[in-house]
């Protein structure tokens, strides 16, 4: 399956979201202190300055602009990053591990490969077709 890969600032710009939102989470934006004291805690922090400067309007917080910056700057590449992750895990992960690495299928052909190269003395120029010969059996 061939996916579009989400570019990095859309994976930073979602990281950067998600770590506002955990700290948010910890207060009630609504509550004027709690809000004034969360912005004081962040104002170094450009990245969560761009987004408090957005959910906020003359009175303190408000949950449309709050809502606003999601659909303005997150809503569009959340899923594309997920969804992402989700094709590459499915289609070059192991299911049957806890952790990232490469299924059993991918990882034989790249054991077979660093076999095949450690045992060429000098790889000739069209190594592709003498690979495809020697590996015809595992593609």
């Amino acid at each position: 399956m061939r996916m579009a890969k989400a570019p990095q600032e859309h994976v930073d710009r979602l990281r950067r979201w998600m770590q506002f939102n955990d700290e948010l989470c910890k207060i009630d934006p609504t509550n004027h202190f709690e809000w004034n004291r969360f912005k004081k805690d962040w104002e170094e922090e450009e990245d969560f300055n761009k987004i408090i400067k957005h959910c906020q309007d003359d009175q303190g917080f408000t949950w449309e602009y709050y809502m606003d910056y999601y659909q303005s700057y997150i809503s569009h590449i959340h899923m594309r990053v997920i969804l992402g992750y989700e094709v590459l895990v499915e289609n070059a992960c192991d299911p049957d591990l806890d952790y990232l690495e490469f299924n059993p299928e991918i990882r034989n052909l790249l054991d077979g490969l660093a076999k095949f190269v450690e045992n060429q003395k000098d790889i000739p120029p069209d190594y592709n077709q003498i690979i495809s010969e020697n590996f015809k059996d595992l593609i």
